[in-house]
């Protein structure tokens, strides 16, 4: 009985740190694609500490108070609940690159060549300019 309730609150514990860990974060962006083949992921907590992985190498940093606050604003501002999840353009790209973002838990991905509302290519450009290359 004594071990059961040691793994019950073992998984609980790992859980908990999970759930707080992704609560912490503020966006995800991921690029990929591309006639290199690339791919970057940038997370970025609601402090403003980022972690950036993939082709441009590892980075960690602290997004400026300033950045921060633009981002958060055009996150908010996106209404990322009234986006869709995905757009495509009418025609294939080829070599083109597929952007992903999440946010709040609902992820948008957009595709080289899609025509996308304002306020998510502002979203798309003020996490263009944090990236590190």
């Amino acid at each position: 009985m004594a071990r059961r309730l040691i793994l019950l609150l073992a998984v609980l514990a790992a859980l908990t740190g999970a759930a707080s860990a992704e609560a912490k974060q503020l966006t995800k962006y991921q690029v990929g694609g591309g006639l290199a083949g690339r791919f970057d992921e940038l997370a970025i907590q609601t402090d403003g500490k980022a972690h950036q992985t993939g082709d441009s190498g590892d980075h960690r940093f602290t997004v400026s108070a300033k950045r921060l606050r633009s981002l958060k604003r055009a996150l908010k501002a996106a209404r990322f609940k009234t986006l869709k999840t995905s757009y495509k353009p009418e025609a294939q790209v080829f070599d083109g690159t597929t952007t992903v973002i999440r946010y709040r838990g609902r992820s948008v991905s957009v595709y080289s060549g899609a025509d996308i509302p304002k306020r998510l290519a502002t979203v798309m450009n003020r996490l263009g300019r944090i990236m590190r290359y």
